[in-house]
């Protein structure tokens, strides 16, 4: 089970993946759903869409987000029940539980598919925002942030990362982090990922721009 370190993104724009995408382009429309509106009726509906959110009043300095796949909501969430930290999530036409706490959690039932972590989010009360998304091929963001770290895990599909310091083409079943600072998400290929972004409590859990140009690795 993969235990990452690094990745994701989030105030969407949509626009075709190419050599000439290196720079920021406000012309273009957010993602449908900015990953705050619910999850359409439609599951093939490109966008990123909010599927849960928890309040972590005092997380520790290093956190791990267990996910597991449930063949019922109320399965998974009796499990939920057992812990401090979690949620049930209708993501991708599948149930999640999604934990967050030490790595060593200890979750029955369900099919267990990643333990990311440590993610170090900032010192204060959090809100644990979880989504998921679904981009279409040749689909990427525009250069963003976040307040905190940002972790993902594809589903289905290829999901490409280009940043100042790392850059990465992720198949299914792959988890990443990004820690902080500018970066952008692309789907050459398409695909559909979990999300979870961990911030501040009462600030954006997404900030747009940032200091730094895009290379074309995502559409080479």
């Amino acid at each position: 089970m993969p235990v990452a370190t690094l990745l994701f993104a989030s105030l969407l724009v949509a626009f075709p993946v190419s050599a000439s995408a290196a720079t920021v382009r406000p012309d273009v429309p957010p993602v449908p759903g900015l990953c705050s509106a619910p999850v359409p009726a439609d599951q093939d509906t490109p966008g990123c869409y909010q599927t849960g959110q928890l309040d972590l009043p005092d997380a520790p300095a290093g956190i791990f987000w267990h996910l597991h796949q449930f063949a019922t909501p109320a399965a998974a969430a009796a499990e939920a029940l057992k812990h401090r930290w979690a949620t049930v999530a209708q993501a991708h036409s599948r149930t999640w539980l999604y934990v967050l706490g030490t790595a060593t959690e200890r979750i029955e039932g369900g099919t267990a598919r990643a333990v990311i972590g440590p993610l170090h989010p900032p010192a204060g009360r959090l809100t644990a925002h979880f989504a998921e998304s679904v981009f279409p091929p040749g689909m990427q963001t525009r250069v963003h942030s976040h307040p905190g770290p940002e972790a993902f895990y594809v589903v289905e599909g290829e999901q490409c990362m280009d940043g100042p310091t790392a850059q990465r083409r992720l198949p299914a079943g792959a988890s990443y982090i990004v820690e902080g600072g500018p970066h952008l998400q692309a789907a050459p290929k398409g695909r559909r990922n979990l999300v979870l972004i961990l911030a501040p409590a009462g600030q954006p859990a997404i900030a747009p721009g940032g200091d730094w140009q895009p290379s074309d690795f995502c559409s080479r």
